[in-house]
């Protein structure tokens, strides 16, 4: 079986108990968890190219001998 199709009835359990628990309709949760999802995924994509771009630079700077550890 997916990984996806195992998560499906969970997330939809999980957004009728917060639309259950908040009063607010599943179709509005939703829209917020993907937004929220999205600027979460864009933040860490982001670190991680910050991350590899110092590795990169710092492995540079380590053979030219400038760095030594």
């Amino acid at each position: 079986m997916h990984a996806s199709a195992l998560a499906a009835p969970s997330l939809r359990e999980g957004l009728h108990w917060l639309s259950h628990h908040t009063g607010l309709p599943v179709m509005l949760v939703a829209a917020i968890a993907i937004v929220i999802s999205w600027r979460v995924f864009k933040k860490a994509a982001r670190l991680a190219i910050e991350v590899a771009v110092v590795l990169v630079l710092l492995a540079i700077a380590t053979k030219l001998g400038w760095i030594s550890w």
